[in-house]
């Protein structure tokens, strides 16, 4: 870039004419007009298209697409025809209108910068360039991936002899790319493959080519590739900016597989998303093992990684989408009732005239947990005083394990839980546990130990969410129990309570509870004393 010849221009002109200041370095807009300009432009040096990828064993090409717009800058000792938008129609690119086109002067000598997507109220000196969140979405025309994919040209200062401008661009951010197989996969593409805390957004200074990221992150779900690799396997692309995804971090998500299952696979060691190339992960889910392998050998255009073998793990769903840890005063409310069907899952404290509770959200070095007491004579009942999570998202009939931790400032001091769902024809139901028994379920009581040293009790309790029961007794009777797998309705959301029991003799009772959890399970996951007898 010649633009130090530009400012010289300006320097020398300050004497006898005003008007050539500029900001951050961003050339002057004073402009001389001359002939339309004609543009050819390239990706990579090849031929000139682009947004649709393709791909052989080892390059990744894209193409114009019809439609496709890009930014332009001309810059000259006369000024800054700022981002001038031209659109590729019938293998040619076109300014939007004959005002809005670039024109040059032969002789003259100029400097152009030039990207993909166009956006409007940019700078040369800072573009703010973002991928999309969601690269998964096709509209008309390019993609949300392709409209991530930013490419970027500068043509260093020339004389203008009348020829077309040549702008070869090259890819600002780096393309990853995921291949899934596996015997555990089956027919059909898992429902979401989803990047893992990236950063999205970065600002590009078109006039050095300089790429900074911002500190923003966030998850992008990956686009869905046709794929022609091999038959049950599937293929999944992101756009990101060049960043390092450090040892340990999660580097992807995995929904939907086969029978519903979620999988998560993390980073064996520090690994980094190039700009300008594309980088693969390979992941299998299989019957006996989940993992990932970064493919060895030299794939063009990028540098040789060593293969590396990774486990995976089967991530749940947790039901509990707000968790305490990242509860706020604000978000937790003490009510005088609740309405079962409305939005939202939210945690709060009912608080009842005939036992009242006292509940907090506490701190404690850095950690949050909710503590509460019942006051008075607590019967134990679910709709009376209680610590409640609602859960309105639609969930799976099925085995749930729900744990949580606990802590206590009386010996023996028991804790009820209950999970309520309804249905127009039974009205509430409580599901019951995995022997498919109780609905009403006590948690771990406190020892003398637990209480002197303060100690967190990890609780877990099974559910079988296909049978639930209208009695909120300790053990209720067989004909009160009922198959409920097909009330749809029962699905659709839920209410998570915790309940002070009676605690003759020594209530009231402090109660503490964090780190919530409640996930879908395999029923070989029970252990086998929690186990129905089939």
């Amino acid at each position: 870039m010649r633009t130090l010849k530009h400012l010289t221009f300006c320097l020398a002109a300050a004497f006898i004419a005003t008007g050539c200041s500029q900001e951050d370095n961003e050339p002057q807009t004073t402009v001389k007009k001359g002939t339309p300009a004609e543009f050819t432009m390239t990706i990579n040096g090849g031929t000139g298209t682009r947004t649709i990828t393709t791909h052989n064993e080892e390059n990744r090409t894209i193409s114009w697409r019809e439609g496709d717009e890009v930014g332009i800058f001309a810059v000259s000792s006369d000024g800054t025809q700022s981002n001038r938008k031209y659109t590729y129609n019938n293998n040619e690119w076109k300014a939007v209108s004959v005002s809005d086109a670039i024109t040059l002067t032969e002789g003259t000598d100029y400097t152009f910068y030039a990207y993909y997507p166009y956006t409007a109220n940019i700078t040369a000196a800072a573009a703010s360039l973002n991928v999309l969140p969601d690269q998964s979405t096709q509209g008309e025309g390019n993609s949300s991936y392709d409209l991530s994919d930013v490419l970027i040209s500068k043509v260093n200062e020339s004389t203008y002899n009348g020829d077309p401008i040549t702008l070869n661009y090259s890819h600002a951010y780096a393309m990853v790319e995921v291949l899934i197989a596996g015997d555990k996969v089956g027919d059909t593409a898992p429902q979401k493959v989803v990047l893992k805390n990236v950063i999205t957004d970065a600002n590009i200074d078109l006039t050095t080519q300089i790429i900074t990221n911002t500190t923003n992150k966030q998850d992008v779900i990956m686009s869905y590739v046709a794929n022609t690799e091999n038959t049950g396997t599937y293929l999944y692309r992101a756009i990101v900016p060049e960043q390092i995804m450090t040892q340990g971090s999660t580097l992807l998500e995995v929904y939907g597989v086969n029978s519903g299952k979620n999988y998560m696979f993390k980073a064996p060691k520090d690994i980094t998303y190039p700009q300008g190339k594309y980088f693969r992960m390979e992941v299998t889910i299989g019957q006996n093992n989940a993992g990932i392998k970064f493919p060895k050998g030299d794939i063009d255009p990028w540098a040789p990684t060593p293969g590396i073998d990774l486990e995976g793990e089967e991530l749940k769903e947790n039901l509990i989408t707000k968790s305490i840890a990242d509860l706020t005063s604000n978000d937790f409310q003490t009510v005088t009732s609740i309405d079962y069907f409305q939005d939202g899952d939210f945690w709060y404290a009912l608080n009842n005239t005939e036992a009242e509770i006292q509940a907090t959200l506490v701190n404690e070095n850095g950690e949050n947990y909710i503590s509460f007491t019942t006051l008075g004579t607590p019967s134990g009942s679910w709709f009376k005083s209680s610590i409640g999570y609602h859960h309105k998202q639609k969930f799976q009939p099925t085995y749930h394990k729900l744990t949580f931790k606990l802590r206590a400032d009386k010996v023996g001091g028991e804790m009820r839980i209950f999970i309520r769902t309804y249905s127009k024809n039974d009205g509430n139901l409580f599901f019951c546990n995995s022997l498919g028994k109780s609905a009403n379920l006590g948690a771990t009581k406190p020892t003398q130990t637990d209480v002197d040293e303060q100690k967190w009790i990890d609780q877990e309790i099974f559910f079988d969410f296909t049978k639930a029961t209208t009695s909120t007794a300790g053990s209720p009777n067989a004909a009160d129990i009922k198959e409920i797998a097909d009330i749809s309705e029962a699905y659709e959301q839920l209410e998570l309570k915790f309940v002070s029991n009676k605690n003759t003799g020594i209530n009231p009772v402090n109660f503490h509870i964090k780190d919530v959890k409640l996930e879908p399970i395999a029923f070989e996951e029970i252990p086998e004393q929690q186990r129905p007898q089939i």
